[in-house]
């Protein structure tokens, strides 16, 4: 990497940073009974920003490749999410409604990011297969079955314990809502198809993230947002409201994170490959 892609890529996790204790702190300082309103503008126009930058990456470098491919389903993801975020703000001035207790349309926006972001996580890690040794791959292999075993049992006893002890577990099965009650144990289940493969990505890009950089920042950014998601579940559905607005926070600097992670791959990846290609068009 140079020193003007080093100098830059500091710079770009100053951004990052920066906009992130901005955007917190707007929520943290605001009236406390407006704070939800202010976390879920602040949310939806980080997710805007996501999605939109996402887009143009699309337009740019197109579907071909793991690259083109990758992207698309990532800002098919973030596209689903911003959607689900903006329900949630409809429910809120049209319909009052503050917390949702069953399952809406908001449910299924989110369900659907989550397919299009676990694809978006298995093409990287397809590709980094691809362009490890064979030697590399068997470690990676056994590295990667046993750490998903570890992560899967840990986060299913304990999701599992605290979902079933839960208030709206109760209020499901007195209500004999069925639909609740599965929808309810399916977002950890979720959220530990885009931890493990996030890890994954994480840890192979350790010591080499600078070649990597959207894929690194857009992966840490969903790791983010799992942990945060399952954080946020918990404490709903143990009727913890309080709380809830500290997982906002995390949401919020997951957008800008992943914002950072397109901005970097329009800026640096899509313009060389293009200037590349232009160079070799011109050669006689």
């Amino acid at each position: 990497m140079s020193y003007y892609h080093k100098s830059t890529l500091r710079i770009l996790i100053l951004a990052i940073t920066v906009s992130i204790i901005i955007a917190n702190y707007i929520i943290i300082i605001s009236d406390p009974h407006h704070r939800l309103a202010t976390a879920l503008w602040t949310i939806n126009i980080t997710a805007a920003t996501a999605s939109s930058l996402g887009i143009v990456a699309v337009y740019r470098h197109g579907i071909r490749g793991l690259h083109g491919k990758s992207y698309l389903f990532l800002t098919l993801g973030l596209i689903s999410w911003f959607s689900a975020d903006l329900t949630l703000l409809y429910y809120y001035y049209a319909l009052g409604i503050e917390e949702q207790k069953f399952v809406t349309v908001t449910d299924g926006f989110w369900f659907i990011g989550y397919g299009f972001l676990s694809i978006h996580l298995f093409t990287i890690i397809k590709s980094l297969r691809r362009s490890s040794n064979n030697a590399n791959n068997v470690i990676n292999r056994k590295f990667v079955i046993v750490g998903s075993l570890i992560i899967a049992v840990v986060f299913a006893i304990f999701n599992g314990f605290n979902l079933m002890s839960s208030e709206l577990i109760g209020i499901a099965e007195e209500k004999l809502d069925l639909t609740s009650l599965v929808v309810t144990f399916a977002y950890p289940i979720l959220d530990l198809i885009l931890i493990i493969p996030s890890s994954i990505v994480l840890v192979k890009l350790r010591k080499n993230y600078q070649h990597s950089i959207p894929w690194f920042l857009s992966s840490l950014s969903l790791l983010i947002n799992a942990i945060a998601d399952d954080g946020y579940l918990i404490d709903f559905a143990n009727g913890n409201s309080q709380h809830l607005v500290f997982w906002d926070l995390f949401y919020v600097a997951d957008f800008i994170i992943m914002a950072g992670a397109l901005f970097w791959y329009n800026r640096y990846h899509i313009t060389s490959s293009r200037r590349s290609r232009k160079t070799i068009e011109v050669e006689p």
